[in-house]
């Protein structure tokens, strides 16, 4: 496995934009094109104080993100704080990335003082288990069958 770090995504670089793409072209239920993401990316890492957008790097290349945000997007669940927009390039995922990214993410919620984090998975209930996240519902959100997780600190 690679070396892996995250960084805090900072506004007006580079991986802001890189990731801004990625979460347009990976997540559809945004209903965000290029141009919407990156001014949402902006301004949301242009405050750390309600969450955080991660980069993670290998060799120095950016191969993936995840958020740590106050609110999901029209949740079903009155929860917070969120895991969010996990996405690791085709190319390197399964090799450690997507862990390293959750962990970062985690870390980033115990500074905060908080012990509970939530997020919503269609098809990753195995990785995040894996992890140490609970199955707490299963719900149809945005028109797509959703689990809900959990992962105390």
């Amino acid at each position: 496995m690679a070396d892996i770090q995250t960084f805090i995504v900072e506004p007006h670089t580079p991986e802001l934009a890189i990731c801004a793409r990625w979460r347009a072209n990976a997540f559809s239920v945004l209903k965000a094109s290029f141009e919407q993401e990156l001014r949402s990316l902006e301004l949301f890492a242009s405050n750390h104080d309600l969450g955080v957008a991660l980069v993670a790097k290998s060799d120095g290349e950016p191969i993936g993100t995840c958020l740590l945000v106050e609110s999901e997007i029209e949740p079903n669940h009155d929860v917070s704080p969120w895991l969010a927009g996990l996405f690791v390039v085709p190319e390197h995922r399964r090799k450690g990335a997507g862990a390293v990214l959750v962990r970062a993410i985690e870390d980033q919620t115990r500074q905060r003082g908080l012990s509970r984090l939530y997020l919503y998975t269609r098809d990753a209930v195995g990785f995040y288990a894996r992890l140490g996240w609970s199955v707490l519902d299963r719900t149809n959100w945005k028109g797509l069958d959703t689990t809900l997780m959990a992962h105390d600190l």
